[in-house]
């Protein structure tokens, strides 16, 4: 686990993908991606070669009432030059800029706990930030992201926002 977290001002991009709602108990991300993946090659003018893991929670969710059986959005997506044509049966998604938490996950796709543990449970109640569910969370893998190798590496960034001043 990478315990270096910076932040950041990310600027908005346009997404083209699949999505679904799903809860943490029943998370559909790998299904998802083996949905998308085969479809990636018919997306045109795609603006780099990342891969999005998006997850759009309720806007008014805290951290305390997060549950396993809480709903969200769940997006596998690509970014795109504005204007392209959405091939039939994807659709598309404008993820916002805003100011983010990025933080390095190393490691297999079902050990990225210990790394949100960390995230949320020692560095963001110190940062002087809490999380802004108004925008996606997500994830960046890189085009030869292989989700079964023990040394992938997956970026992760947590939509914030400026705790008032007390």
């Amino acid at each position: 686990m990478d315990t270096n977290v910076s932040i950041l001002s990310f600027t908005p991009i346009t997404l083209i993908g699949l999505s679904e709602t799903t809860s943490l108990a029943g998370a559909g991300t790998p299904g998802l991606w083996r949905g998308f993946g085969p479809r990636i090659r018919e997306i045109e003018n795609r603006a780099d070669e990342w891969r999005y893991s998006l997850r759009i929670y309720p806007a008014d969710l805290s951290l305390a009432r997060l549950t396993p059986e809480t709903e969200y959005t769940e997006w596998a997506a690509v970014a795109v030059v504005e204007g392209t044509a959405v091939p039939d049966g994807l659709e598309k998604l404008e993820l916002a800029g805003g100011l983010y938490a990025r933080c390095l996950h190393r490691g297999l796709p079902g050990e990225i706990g210990t790394t949100v543990n960390y995230l949320f449970g020692q560095w963001l109640p110190t940062s002087g930030y809490d999380v802004d569910n108004s925008r996606p969370h997500f994830e960046r893998m890189a085009p030869d992201y292989l989700p079964d190798d023990p040394d992938a590496q997956e970026e992760m960034y947590v939509p914030l926002q400026v705790l008032p001043l007390e």
